[in-house]
């Protein structure tokens, strides 16, 4: 081992050991007995720990590295030097109420969702971040000084949610324990406690914005995800791929039904839904097709040992995940199985929002959906990144290559084949459009060129989403800026680099061997990619 290799494993572990929840999330079981400590104290320590691992890699000199090494320092360095400005400038802790049901709810969750050991070798980690749980709850309202409206009403969901999981899914597993039971018992009163506190008095606080501002966008794009673009130019690039869409939208419903136009034909054709009581049932049949065209195409090598089960979206993370998500196996897990979320209708939304709800669950559109979240989507590409040559390319997690492989994947299984259907085409390019669409609002929300209503009306009117749907796809856009942006901007990313290997190949060029070569690399900015593949 080098003693750059050396000096990564000693970062990661301190980074995985200052966040517990992810630690499990990520395989090591290390700290499954732990939250993080939440306190000013605690918080001041996990920054200094951070500020000693970014000076850790600044020792370093570029004559001290193999070449490949070259390029994890530095990725590891922007991760770092991005992560301590965020903590530093944006103060989640004091600014982010959903930051501390999050933590709770996952803690826990993450302990359950996976069977890395029987689970009454489970429970005592379980009980153990119970009874942290009401510390959790208040540092949060020591630390809480002033929220966005709409980041406190997201919490007041997520505080909910926190509260049914452990109602309805903890408590029975803890059913025989005197000592879970009253962990459990303190956690939930806490939870209420916290309930109570946004309600009646975080709500009514001075607001804030939530829009990071220009500059600190520009920093995340050019210095998170190595891309050239500003928020400017990336507002040009999301309008001209909006108009571009449009007009092949059109061009394709015009070949299903002249007399028509394409969005008449979305709100005919997103009719053909599942029955609520069957819907996990068809997305599975539908996921199980996908995964043998990739197989049958052989579009990509399939790792051995992974598996992908579909689930219920855990309930406390439903209110900002409208139809469905993804989580990928750790990277330090030996059993690589994914888990694929699938959001039920609101069994206490009124009948005409739950109507909404299952019309984003349409048999067009579910296709898609399992080839992105699923195969060759999210799932392969995160399990092929969990056997990624070095530590840092395993350890990090570009939304820009992860989102664009998974949008990039719905155009080409179409290109190769998966469906002929004209219909299916139609709601590739109408959920292209969102994707677009979403560039133009995470730029103009982060930099008060839109507000919440503008950017949940573009979605209604330009990408047709259900209003319902529309309003939880902004209220996460808000938590989370130049992730949006990162769907459309990496599959074009990647497109344009297999553009480049298929011209300087010609007749060699294979696309399994190029997808591959890609999902070898992780999950890491595609520039780096670019700049790696050049050089070789």
């Amino acid at each position: 081992m080098t003693e750059f290799a050396a000096a990564v494993e000693v970062i990661v572990r301190s980074r995985l050991a200052d966040d517990p929840v992810r630690a499990t999330w990520a395989g090591l079981h290390d700290y499954d007995a732990e939250l993080p400590d939440l306190t000013a104290d605690g918080i001041a320590q996990s920054r200094a720990n951070l500020r000693a691992d970014i000076a850790r890699l600044a020792d370093f000199t570029p004559g001290d590295f193999k070449p490949d090494e070259r390029l994890d320092h530095r990725l590891l360095s922007a991760m770092l030097q991005v992560d301590l400005r965020e903590r530093t400038e944006l103060e989640p802790e004091r600014h982010d109420p959903s930051v501390y049901p999050s933590i709770a709810a996952d803690g826990v969750y993450s302990i359950l969702a996976r069977d890395f050991a029987p689970l009454e070798q489970r429970l005592p980690s379980v009980v153990a971040r119970l009874r942290k749980v009401p510390g959790v709850f208040a540092a949060a309202m020591q630390n809480l000084e002033r929220s966005p409206r709409v980041w406190t009403e997201i919490a007041i969901d997520e505080t909910k949610g926190t509260f049914e999981f452990f109602n309805e899914t903890v408590s029975p597993l803890l059913a025989n324990s005197a000592e879970g039971r009253a962990a459990l018992a303190a956690a939930m009163d806490a939870v209420r406690d916290y309930e109570r506190f946004l309600k009646e008095r975080h709500l009514q606080r001075d607001v804030m914005a939530f829009a990071v501002g220009r500059d600190f966008f520009d920093y995340k794009l050019h210095h998170e995800h190595f891309l050239a673009y500003t928020a400017a130019t990336l507002v040009e690039f999301g309008e001209e791929a909006i108009r571009l869409t449009q007009f092949r939208l059109q061009e394709v419903a015009a070949r299903i039904d002249p007399a028509s136009t394409w969005d008449a034909l979305i709100d005919t054709l997103r009719n053909d839904t599942p029955s609520e009581s069957s819907l996990l049932d068809e997305y599975r049949r539908s996921l199980d097709q996908a995964r043998r065209f990739v197989v049958d195409r052989k579009l990509a090598t399939m790792p051995p040992g992974e598996s992908l089960v579909i689930v219920e979206t855990p309930i406390f993370v439903r209110p900002t995940i409208p139809y469905a998500a993804y989580m990928a196996p750790g990277m330090f897990d030996v059993r690589q199985q994914g888990l694929y979320y699938v959001t039920p209708l609101d069994a206490d939304a009124p009948p005409q929002s739950r109507r909404e709800q299952l019309l984003g669950h349409n048999r067009y559109g579910m296709l898609l959906t399992n080839v992105h979240e699923g195969y060759p989507g999210h799932h392969l590409q995160l399990v092929h990144a969990n056997r990624a040559p070095s530590l840092v390319r395993r350890y990090c997690d570009s939304s820009v290559l992860c989102e664009g492989w998974a949008l990039y994947c719905e155009q080409m299984v179409l290109d190769e084949g998966i469906s002929t259907d004209l219909r299916v085409r139609l709601f590739q390019l109408k959920d292209q459009l969102w994707r677009a669409c979403r560039v133009v609002i995470d730029a103009k929300l982060h930099t008060g060129e839109f507000t919440f209503e503008q950017a949940v009306d573009m979605l209604v009117n330009v990408a047709k989403l259900e209003r319902v749907n529309a309003i939880g796809e902004v209220r996460r856009y808000t938590q989370s800026p130049t992730q949006p942006m990162s769907y459309l901007v990496g599959k074009h990313q990647i497109l344009d680099l297999r553009e480049r290997e298929r011209q300087r190949l010609g007749q060699e060029f294979d696309l399994h061997a190029f997808h591959d070569r890609l999902l070898s690399y992780g999950s890491i900015p595609v520039p780096l990619i670019a700049e790696s593949e050049g050089a070789a």
